[in-house]
């Protein structure tokens, strides 16, 4: 379907907090559709958008606003050019984590409770014990994620939310292992081996996520048989859920007694050289140029989503 006549235009950058991994990301696919063979450019909405009128296939580098929240897939959708990644629909939905809390609950998948809240706080509500995890509603890679144990860091934590991001919401701590499960459609969609994360910070935050040795992967995670079939299940049911389409990854924790309980789905995952669905790509046995041809070989056209 796609050739090396083909226009691909790989959106990069762009204009949200997560613009420095974009940029890193869209490097690496731009590289790897040259060592394919295909006819690539590197365009950034922040110069204008008039590489709609220029391209007739949209390779996704884009995180946060703009690029995770079903705007550009919307302008894409408008301009009849085919594009990478989840449609509109699904991106808007995952980028807000009330609205994907909201989903995942209707449809029994395990998640934690949660609350949306509007202003700081000065005492815990009487619903939640410490600790509790309080982020904002619209970021990703963990921008903005705090884990809370006392009053102060609540107060303080609240009021940073509050005056950056407007409303935010609390949930109750998962404890356990970290782990995160990637979905790739080729055409079926197919569940990558879960890859268990063991950060040397408090959690898998921004720092860890992009600055080489914070973290360990574990891959294939520390799960047994049985909680890795759980797991895997439980990752390509939120994948349908939520609409995936093409790709995405799911974030979980691994409760002791609860066992896989859904945190979020990233509907762009980073693909720079620390990203965890590469990671889990070699782990199924696919190159990073496999992986950005798998991708490609399976976008849809225009409107035939």
């Amino acid at each position: 379907m796609w050739n090396a006549e083909t226009r691909i235009g790989v959106i990069y950058g762009g204009f949200s907090l997560e613009r420095e991994v974009s940029l890193r990301s869209g490097k690496n696919i731009y590289d790897a559709l040259l060592r394919l063979g295909y006819q690539a450019t590197l365009y950034d909405p922040v110069e204008g958008l008039d590489f709609l009128n220029h391209i007739d296939l949209a390779f996704l580098g884009l995180h946060g606003e703009f690029g995770e929240d079903g705007h550009i897939q919307h302008l894409l959708e408008s301009s009849q050019v085919a594009y990478t990644g989840c449609d509109a629909k699904a991106s808007a939905i995952c980028m807000n984590k009330v609205c994907t809390k909201f989903i995942l609950e209707k449809h029994g998948i395990p998640t934690a409770k949660s609350a949306t809240f509007f202003s700081s706080l000065q005492v815990l509500p009487s619903s939640f014990d410490y600790p509790v995890v309080v982020k904002p509603i619209n970021q990703g890679s963990s921008l903005g994620v705090f884990i809370l144990k006392n009053e102060a860091e609540l107060q303080e934590k609240t009021q940073f939310l509050h005056q950056t991001y407007g409303a935010f919401m609390m949930e109750v701590f998962i404890p356990g292992q970290e782990v995160t499960v990637s979905v790739v459609e080729m055409p079926e969609p197919q569940v990558f081996p879960i890859l268990e994360l063991r950060s040397k910070k408090e959690f898998y935050d921004y720092e860890a996520k992009y600055t080489a040795g914070l973290t360990e992967f574990i891959l294939p995670a520390g799960l047994s048989q049985d909680m890795t079939q759980k797991t895997k299940a439980l990752a390509l049911q939120t994948f349908n859920v939520l609409g995936g389409r093409g790709y995405a990854r799911i974030d979980m924790r691994i409760h002791p007694e609860k066992g896989p309980m859904v945190l979020e789905m990233n509907t762009l995952p980073g693909m720079t050289d620390l990203s965890d669905l590469p990671a889990q790509a070699k782990a199924y046995g696919l190159s990073f140029d496999d992986l950005i041809q798998t991708i490609l070989t399976h976008t849809k056209p225009p409107y035939a989503f």
